[in-house]
């Protein structure tokens, strides 16, 4: 600073003069300043001097002294300058430290805040397209079903047409019908027909005196119909109409009198007082449609409504000149198909009255579907011999094998199992069929079974998936030491009543494809970890995941016992009691009886169940407000609940919670996962 350089500079002339002065003093002979010679000086001068020196000197030291204070102050207040300017470079670099860390933490700020906001942006993204999506197939699925309903409409018209038109025809047939049986009748006193033994097949036979009169001389199988008999006819019925063919009458005369043709899909039958009906057992007498046809007979009706829609009562009545080569044609493929030989098939050309042979008919279609059904019965014994020795599940006689060898199983330790028993516990007990095959080649007791590694499961049987690896390893292990089963009927409740049942029940249905895939059965869920309910069960939300794991704690405590859930669950159907064992289903109508009915379905596939609102002490009013969707604004709405929710919850809490020293574990587990999800 400007004052010390001022004071070192004093120092520095004061050093000098100091130096200056004892130089004099030693060149002096006599010890005056100044070189004055004493000897030309009197006494009283050389006193006076000396007091003068002495003076001078005095003065000197006295300036020394303070020069030598001052350089003492001096070194004293650099030495705390430095010490003051050490200070201020430790406060410098502690702030430069501070601002570092703080430009960091900005850093850091802004770049969570980025990467929120895009995650935000992409989130919404998402969302906008699954709901435009959801609105596109929303929109396809109203145009689809709009279509469907106006081609169902259409199709109701056409039928309902059709259905007119079709009595129109039969007025007109029986008035037809009413004129031949005259010519019919001298026709049968010419050639009395007999029926042969155990068939109706009618033979028209022609005098030798009147050739040239046309008959089709079909032969008939049991279950064929059609008759222009006096008794047959052209009844009303729904049977005979449905297997009558493409019926088509003319009054027009043969060459040598009437005639009457019939399609060949119901086998005509000429001028008989005796009726089809009459002969062969009553399941050949009314063929029905079996499951195996019952789809080809509604595709061929729903194909020939419309086009069958179109004929009128004039065409009924219409010689076709042409029709008789086609009817021809078809009466010879259809009888060689059906294994009938015609006797006398050349005839029916020279025919006047000829059979509609148009395929685009209803009743063509009709006739065309018993003809497959004939033809299918003709060969099912066969098929029958070949299946029923099967050993299938699908099949009476195989699953009840099955179960026979189980009960033998069960009585008896699992070393000591046949081949045939193992096969029947993997298929029945397990609901695993799709690993049976693999178990027959390499699986011949069950001693090998309990001897099988998981590795050696996976190469042995195929079980790949490694829920269906472990389901099968808790099931072998609970054979191999059964004394140790904690819970005897946690066997009864497989995959199926999982899925089906229990998630539903818990309020989580959207996961029963995802265990179903799995095979997850009330062993595994009594196991269940949340690395296999996030990887193989997609169950990642963490609310959902708490949900599961106080519904496995809900069956634990009762003992996986099916019947005693179903049981208290009675009891509380109609009475607010016991609401542990509450479904979702019953959590909802809760909500409708105490006046939230517009907030109770969005409980639906929440997640909320019993298990969760009793065993989990965070769970609140405020959650089950959440859980409904109702607004935080609504703070009356919500009081209600909360009354509404503490007197039903509280007293159930009580009682369980004095139980709960059982499961600590399992409890504060699931606390845990519980406080980390939320209801979005």
């Amino acid at each position: 600073s400007p004052q010390t350089t001022k004071i070192r500079l004093e120092n520095e002339r004061l050093s000098a003069e100091i130096t200056r002065l004892k130089r004099l003093l030693e060149n002096s002979p006599d010890g005056a300043v100044g070189g004055i010679d004493l000897l030309s000086q009197s006494n009283s001068f050389e006193v006076h001097a000396a007091d003068d020196s002495s003076n001078r000197m005095e003065k000197l030291e006295n300036e020394l002294r303070i020069s030598k204070e001052l350089i003492q102050s001096l070194k004293l207040e650099r030495k705390k300058l430095r010490a003051d300017k050490n200070d201020l470079l430790s406060q410098v670099k502690q702030l430069c430290s501070s601002l570092q860390d703080k430009e960091q933490e900005l850093r850091n700020f802004i770049r969570n805040y980025e990467q929120r906001i895009r995650e935000s942006e992409s989130n919404s993204a998402k969302q906008s397209t699954e709901r435009e999506r959801e609105r596109w197939s929303l929109l396809k699925h109203a145009r689809d079903e709009a279509e469907r309903s106006i081609a169902l409409a259409a199709q109701l018209n056409a039928r309902d047409l059709q259905l007119q038109r079709t009595q129109e025809q039969l007025q007109e047939a029986r008035r037809q019908l009413s004129g031949c049986m005259s010519d019919q009748e001298s026709l049968v006193s010419a050639a009395p027909l007999t029926p042969p033994s155990g068939l109706m097949a009618h033979n028209a036979v022609a005098p030798a005196s009147t050739p040239g009169v046309g008959y089709s001389n079909i032969s008939g199988t049991p279950g064929d119909r059609g008759s222009c008999s006096a008794d047959s006819g052209v009844r009303g019925s729904s049977d005979r109409e449905s297997a009558a063919g493409d019926l088509n009458l003319s009054d027009g005369p043969c060459e040598n009198g009437p005639c009457i043709q019939v399609d060949s899909d119901s086998v005509s039958l000429v001028s008989s007082h005796h009726n089809v009906y009459q002969y062969g057992t009553p399941k050949e007498r009314s063929p029905t449609l079996s499951p195996l046809n019952a789809g080809a007979y509604s595709r061929s009706v729903d194909s020939a409504a419309l086009s069958s829609s179109y004929r009128s009562v004039e065409q009924l009545g219409s010689p076709v000149d042409n029709e008789n080569q086609t009817f021809a044609r078809r009466l010879q493929q259809q009888q060689s198909a059906s294994g009938a030989v015609p006797a006398a098939s050349g005839k029916a050309q020279n025919t006047g009255l000829t059979g509609r042979t148009g395929r685009g008919g209803t009743w063509g279609s009709i006739s065309r579907v018993f003809a497959r059904s004939r033809n299918r019965n003709k060969n099912a014994p066969i098929d029958t011999e070949a299946t029923d020795f099967q050993w299938s599940p699908l099949t009476e006689e195989g699953y009840a094998e099955k179960l026979r060898l189980l009960r033998e199983a069960s009585s008896m330790p699992m070393e000591r199992w046949r081949a045939s028993q193992v096969l029947a516990w993997l298929e029945v007990a397990l609901g695993m069929p799709q690993y049976s095959g693999r178990c027959a080649e390499n699986v011949k007791s069950g001693k090998v079974l309990l001897e099988l590694s998981d590795a050696e499961l996976e190469t042995g049987l195929g079980t790949t998936h490694p829920m269906h690896r472990k389901k099968l390893r808790l099931a072998i292990e609970e054979q191999r030491r059964p004394e140790l089963v904690r819970y005897p009927t946690i066997g009864q409740l497989g995959h199926t009543w999982v899925a089906s049942e229990w998630l539903p029940d818990i309020g989580l249905p959207q996961y029963g494809e995802s265990f179903m895939h799995s095979l997850v059965d009330a062993r595994m869920l009594d196991t269940l970890s949340k690395k296999e309910l996030e990887k193989y069960l997609g169950v990642t939300r963490k609310f959902h995941q708490a949900s599961i794991v106080h519904g496995i704690h809900v069956l634990r405590i009762m003992k996986y016992d099916r019947q005693a859930i179903a049981m208290r669950r009675l009891q509380s159907e109609n009475v607010d009691t016991d609401p542990i064992v509450w479904t979702n289903q019953r959590f909802i109508r809760w909500a409708r009886s105490i006046d939230l009915g517009e907030y109770a379905d969005n409980l639906k596939d929440s997640g909320v169940h019993g298990g969760l609102v009793v065993l989990e002490p965070s769970f609140s009013g405020d959650t089950m407000a959440t859980a409904l969707g109702i607004p935080p604004s609504k703070n009356i709405i919500r009081r209600h609940l909360a009354t509404e929710f503490e007197a039903l919850i509280l007293p159930a809490r009580y009682v369980i919670f004095c139980q709960m020293e059982e499961y600590p574990m399992d409890s504060s587990r699931a606390t845990s996962t519980l406080h980390k999800g939320s209801i979005r």
